[in-house]
């Protein structure tokens, strides 16, 4: 019987999922605790590795890795991956791109139109007893009409195109790639510097990797450059935005609310400088988490183990990474 290594821990509904998912003929192994330390001490005798993306797949752990077949990605993201060591040792990587893209995209309108309506500052007046219906309402901003800026134009960011049409906004973007001058045209997206991006959107919406180049992206210098009273939403990943340049801009007035489902420590610690500013919403990187796209995502990782070890190699998934 081939052995799964997860290295995510999941209990309860989660769990019960995952377990319904494994394939006959596979064991599932799991990490007597979530350290890198358990990590390289278990992952000798793994045939299969599915990585999720708080354990880090480093060299360390892919030396002891002897019979080490395939590394399954649970998820899309890939920082957590040494991809140069994984290239090196010539292991098979593979990423379902775009099963949870649905998921992270509706998070992601949730959270700018939250904002829009400053959702939390309201349901707390609300709560208290302050029933300040006008002095409350003119406050907050529709989002028809509005600029969006999106900083990526991947699978997520194009999901969240489609769902921003209804709102008539003007929809600017930045990314390393150009996208499709067709898939431009029909949404009608502009490609323009991050600097101009910053200076005219309304709403700044992150949807890009986290990369060296784009570790801080939105730092003091940026947020300086951007419309004052903005928000700022980013589903992508935590260590894009300088937080404590984000606190002082939240703090300041600079920007009007952000939302944030992603954050550089997770989860983040009690001193986290965002915790206790009003003008925020932090959710627990939930962005891609519902019951559809969790089991989505199991169903993918497993069905692509299984036809690995078929030799199956064309019913995979087409993103692989060598």
């Amino acid at each position: 019987m081939k052995s799964v290594l997860l290295t995510n821990k999941y209990t309860g509904r989660p769990l019960e999922i995952v377990l319904g998912t494994v394939p006959e003929g596979f064991q599932l192994r799991f990490l007597p605790s979530q350290t890198q330390q358990a990590l390289e001490a278990c992952v000798s005798g793994a045939d299969y590795l599915l990585a999720g993306g708080r354990l880090q797949i480093t060299r360390a752990v892919l030396d002891r890795a002897e019979k080490l077949k395939m590394i399954q990605r649970s998820g899309v993201g890939l920082d957590a991956l040494d991809l140069d060591a994984i290239r090196e040792k010539g292991i098979p990587l593979y990423v379902n791109q775009g099963v949870n893209a649905e998921s992270v995209a509706e998070h992601a309108l949730l959270l700018i139109l939250a904002c829009l309506r400053k959702l939390p500052t309201v349901d707390r007046n609300t709560k208290n007893g302050i029933w300040q219906k006008q002095e409350q309402g003119v406050r907050t901003a529709e989002l028809r009409g509005k600029t969006v800026g999106m900083i990526g134009m991947g699978n997520i960011a194009k999901t969240l195109v489609g769902l921003l049409r209804p709102f008539c906004v003007q929809i600017l973007y930045y990314d390393v790639q150009r996208a499709p001058a067709a898939f431009e045209s029909e949404h009608g997206l502009r490609f323009i510097p991050l600097g101009t991006l910053l200076a005219e959107s309304d709403v700044v919406t992150v949807h890009c990797g986290l990369t060296p180049e784009t570790a801080h992206l939105i730092n003091a210098a940026s947020i300086a450059g951007m419309k004052d009273g903005a928000v700022l939403v980013n589903t992508a990943r935590g260590g894009i935005v300088d937080q404590v340049a984000l606190a002082d801009a939240l703090r300041a007035g600079k920007l009007a609310y952000a939302g944030l489902d992603v954050h550089a420590e997770e989860p983040f610690p009690a001193d986290y400088p965002l915790r206790e500013i009003d003008n925020v919403i932090l959710t627990p990187h939930i962005g891609g988490v519902t019951a559809d796209s969790f089991r989505a995502m199991m169903q993918d990782a497993f069905r692509n183990i299984a036809c690995f070890e078929q030799g199956k190699l064309a019913q995979i998934a087409p993103y692989r990474f060598l």
